[in-house]
């Protein structure tokens, strides 16, 4: 047992998605506000860390938003992997869905790490198995990245187990969790993992993936991300974990201030005038603090010709010191079937895309929507300047 007071101490954190960006708000630098946001978070916790000095520190995948991040992403992640670096806080980096190329040609960014010291980036379709000596204790962190084929995952994930040599046994390990319900995001390539597998008795199992913190299991824990990256986040407290070993793991979550997001209580329009919506609206935005939020309001069985009627710049102009404003409305009380209007102004292929998923019969919408605005959004950037 460790000494009292003395336990070891990990960090765990996970889907920082450096690059991601949204909406096209720009700063005066021309940076796009969103993306500067995700930097903003991912350094809040670098700053912690390197305070609090933790044993080992563990991001369970996503370190990135794509697998070719533009050179500014690449930079915000580099440097701060050199504070952890300086600060010699060992730094164990495991590949998520987000930045593993399916093609064996393409070469994985994690390779700029390599040469780091107190770096440890996993990445070669393969786990590793990574020792620590701590406070006279030895510690095994096992880790399985994401992998090209769902095969090697899995293969990988069967093979791993505790070293019975080693006093603390860690597995850090990307994807979605299959327990008593399922922690998937959605995504085309998010791999689906029984629980069976990681319930071999580790110490502690790191997951990263899913984006809201969730102890599925004693010692299986997800820390969520450290930013929201859709209004399916909006009510999700952001940030990460601190795990301390004495002699089990006690875990805590460690939330960190990320820009407000707010998914309104949807009002329902129906035998509404045109007058008594854009009042029921007024209501809405007086009632809270709109001020740099991130900020949806849906209405439901609202008559289309009443919608034609609505001044749209009228209802954005209610939320005044709002940063980004989407209105979304239906004929119906079905959610599914609510449609943005273009007071969001996101980009036109954005536009186009929603309104093909939106008249479309396909089931949960918003996944789609979420999923191809991310794709949309990726090809624009690379498309524009990357530095």
């Amino acid at each position: 047992m460790l000494e009292k007071g003395r336990g070891l101490r990990v960090f765990h954190l996970a889907d920082t998605h450096l690059g991601f960006s949204a909406y096209r708000k720009l700063d005066e630098n021309g940076v796009n506000q969103r993306e500067k946001d995700i930097y903003t978070a991912f350094t809040s916790v670098v700053d912690y860390i390197v305070e609090s000095k933790p044993d080992l520190v563990i991001h369970a995948g996503d370190l990135f938003d794509s697998v070719r991040p533009t050179n500014r992403a690449i930079g915000v992640a580099i440097e701060q992997l050199l504070r952890l670096s300086k600060a010699e806080i060992p730094t164990i980096v495991v590949s998520g869905n987000h930045e593993t190329p399916k093609l064996k040609e393409t070469g994985h960014i994690f390779r700029l790490f390599e040469h780091l010291e107190y770096v440890y980036p996993v990445y070669k379709d393969v786990e590793e198995h990574l020792y620590f000596e701590v406070k006279g204790k030895k510690v095994a962190v096992h880790a399985v990245p994401h992998c090209r084929e769902k095969k090697n995952f899995i293969d990988a994930l069967k093979r791993v187990k505790p070293d019975d040599s080693a006093d603390y046994n860690i597995l850090a390990t990307h994807g979605a969790v299959q327990s008593i319900r399922e922690f998937r995001m959605n995504e085309f390539n998010e791999y689906v993992v029984p629980l069976s597998m990681l319930e071999k008795k580790f110490d502690y199992v790191a997951l990263g993936h899913y984006h809201k913190h969730v102890v599925v299991h004693d010692g299986v824990v997800y820390s969520g991300s450290t930013e929201k990256m859709s209004f399916l986040e909006a009510n999700d407290k952001k940030g990460a974990v601190e795990v301390t070993f004495n002699p089990s793991a006690v875990v805590s979550f460690l939330p960190f201030k990320t820009r407000p997001m707010f998914d309104l209580e949807p009002i329902d329009c129906k035998k509404l005038s045109l007058k008594e919506v854009m009042d029921a609206v007024q209501k809405v935005s007086s009632d809270f603090d709109a001020k740099e939020a991130i900020v949806r309001l849906s209405l439901l069985n609202l008559d289309p010709a009443i919608y034609r009627s609505i001044d749209l710049s009228s209802v954005k102009s209610m939320f005044p010191n709002a940063f980004h404003f989407e209105l979304r409305h239906t004929a119906t009380d079905d959610l599914e079937d609510l449609s943005t209007s273009n007071v969001a102004a996101v980009g036109d292929l954005v536009s186009e895309f929603e309104r093909f998923v939106r008249n479309s019969s396909y089931g949960n919408k918003e996944a789609i929507l979420e999923l191809g605005k991310r794709y949309i959004r990726d090809a624009q950037g690379e498309e524009g300047d990357d530095t």
